[in-house]
């Protein structure tokens, strides 16, 4: 027996349905705010090694879009002169938020495809937001004693403070939402 509502709904799925195969089209339903975000981290991710590539390929239209690549990179990340470099040329930003990047993208295939962050989360949300909290530490002493020339960081030190705060940052939002409890 149907629902109120329901009848409505499975009518409305009736007239609306396209003859277009099913890989072929893009629902609204399709889009949500976690395919949004792996799309980012990849680009993010991606992008920056990308960069030195495209302008090694030689080819104009590819050099120009490594160019504004390299302009994102400065607007984005104002240590880009502490970068990694591919073949002599720089990547879009700095070592440390390359670091983030990849933490970023290590986090999201972690917890999406794999147990290993769902089974051990704390149940507390202040015990999660602690440790979260806790893996920018070592970003804050590096940067903040680098800042006030107390220090002088490298490429070995910024890389794992960006990836721990990236893996921090991507998890952020396990504080703030629900959790169901099969989770």
């Amino acid at each position: 027996m149907l629902r109120t509502g329901e009848l409505q709904k499975e009518h409305s799925l009736k007239t609306n349905r396209r003859e277009w195969p099913r890989a072929l089209s893009v629902r609204q339903e399709d889009f949500n705010l976690a395919l949004l975000g792996k799309v980012i981290v990849i680009f993010v991710f991606l992008g920056t090694i990308l960069v030195p590539i495209l302008w090694l390929s030689g080819i104009p239209l590819l050099q120009n879009i490594a160019v504004f690549g390299w302009d994102v990179g400065r607007a984005i990340c104002s240590y880009t002169d502490h970068s990694l470099t591919i073949a002599g040329l720089p990547l879009m930003v700095c070592t440390r938020c390359f670091g983030v990047g990849c933490g970023l993208l290590t986090a999201g295939l972690l917890y999406f495809y794999t147990p290993l962050i769902k089974n051990h989360l704390p149940n507390r949300r202040l015990y999660l937001a602690a440790g979260l909290a806790a893996c920018f530490v070592p970003w804050f002493i590096d940067s903040g004693l680098e800042r006030l020339g107390l220090w002088q960081t490298n490429h070995l030190l910024m890389l794992p403070t960006g990836f721990l705060g990236g893996f921090a940052f991507a998890l952020i939002p396990l504080t703030f939402w629900p959790r169901s409890l099969e989770d």
